[in-house]
């Protein structure tokens, strides 16, 4: 009976888990853009998601009182009570409905799952169903390349930022993952190949960081190869004029365009945005509500002449959205959920290297591209990395 009664709890996870690979990828509640011959099939796949997640539920019986799960729970009660009070004082826009329910809907519920419900199986599966996403949007990016290739677009996972970020994202799960052994660096190169013809730096960059952390914790084992590796790749790349060639196409040239063309200084760029992101914060210290970042900056007029409604960091999105009480309780959260990490950080586990470098990755992402739905990623690997071994 008893067994009987696992089989039924592991079938139902499963269908769980790849119904939020789903969601993840889609990052929308309701997207109108999967409309098919009369047929919405978002309000489909968000109709099995929320059925599976309401049965789940039903198989939590009791719950353990963990810091980390009471500071998850309060950081989503605040995120969700802050927003509803600003939007009583400084209003509503769709934008900023749009962003807070797919938050709520999408990984407030699969976090919920994951701190009550998983064990090593159900994290392992949820690691694979993501990678299999990412393979499923490089096919989808090298089938699309002669239209990435001229225009700033997306496939599935949404917009060129968030493509990038799932291309980036399985680039550091195949270095690091226990299982992938052959062929590892082509799959590498292929996932970063694809990623430099989305456009978006921020994802190109956050991986330097990551290497450049995983450098600083292995330096003695790894010093050697990594010089010979980079030596090989960057003469590949100047010396048979490969990279002269991918600078030709706009999308390609744009990645590099901090360094090539000094993007530091054009007056669209990040450090523009991050200033009048703390002049905002100077002036509203209590958040704005969600999607009112541009509606309260000093030249709303510039942002909204350039599609510009976030500021592009994690971070400063939360302390002029939602407010310094809000962050300073996310900040808890974060820290406390890498202080119980930091237990296995060391260890042999190859398990646990990839899932503190994929969550490095997606931290360093958040913080430089992207809006909170999108580091919907992020928001999930939290408790992901939080499974215990011997659950």
């Amino acid at each position: 009976m008893l067994r009987k009664s696992k089989i039924n709890r592991d079938i139902l996870l499963s269908l769980f888990i790849i119904s939020c690979g789903v969601m993840m990828a889609i990052g929308r509640f309701y997207d109108e853009r999967l409309a098919l011959l009369g047929i919405n099939f978002s309000i489909i796949f968000s109709s099995i998601f929320m059925v599976l997640f309401f049965s789940v539920l039903f198989l939590v019986k009791s719950t353990k009182i963990d810091l980390n799960k009471i500071l998850l729970y309060i950081f989503y009660c605040f995120l969700i009570i802050s927003s509803l009070i600003l939007w009583i004082i400084y209003g509503v826009t769709d934008y900023g409905l749009v962003k807070f329910f797919n938050l709520v809907l999408i990984p407030l519920p699969i976090s919920l799952v994951i701190i009550e419900k998983f064990n090593n199986r159900d994290r392992d599966l949820m690691i694979n169903i993501l990678l299999g996403i990412s393979v499923l949007l490089l096919l989808f990016t090298f089938f699309s390349l002669s239209t990435l290739s001229s225009t700033r677009s997306g496939v599935l996972g949404g917009g060129p930022i968030v493509l990038s970020r799932w291309l980036c994202f399985g680039a550091v799960v195949v270095l690091f993952h226990p299982r992938i052994k052959r062929f590892k660096v082509i799959y590498i190169l292929l996932f970063l190949f694809a990623a430099l013809f989305t456009g978006s730096r921020g994802p190109i960059f956050s991986i330097f960081l990551v290497m450049i952390l995983y450098f600083f914790f292995n330096f003695r084992k790894v010093f050697f190869r990594t010089i010979i590796l980079l030596s090989f790749l960057i003469s590949i790349l100047f010396f048979t004029g490969i990279f002269d060639q991918l600078l030709q196409y706009n999308n390609v040239s744009r990645v590099f365009m901090n360094i090539g063309e000094g993007g530091f200084n054009k007056p669209n760029n990040r450090s523009y945005i991050f200033e009048s992101s703390i002049q905002e914060i100077i002036s509203y210290p209590l958040g704005v509500g969600s999607g009112n970042f541009v509606e309260y900056t000093e030249d709303p007029s510039f942002f909204k002449n350039k599609d510009l409604f976030y500021p592009h960091n994690l971070f400063f999105e939360i302390l002029c959205e939602f407010g310094i009480i809000t962050f300073l309780v996310f900040m808890i959260y974060l820290l406390q959920s890498l202080l119980s990490f930091k237990i296995n950080l060391f260890n042999k586990r190859e398990t646990r290297n990839m899932m503190f470098y994929s969550f490095a990755f997606l931290f360093f992402n958040s913080m430089v591209s992207g809006d909170l739905n999108d580091a919907r990623l992020l928001f999930v690997f939290i408790p992901l990395m939080l499974v215990k071994e011997n659950e």
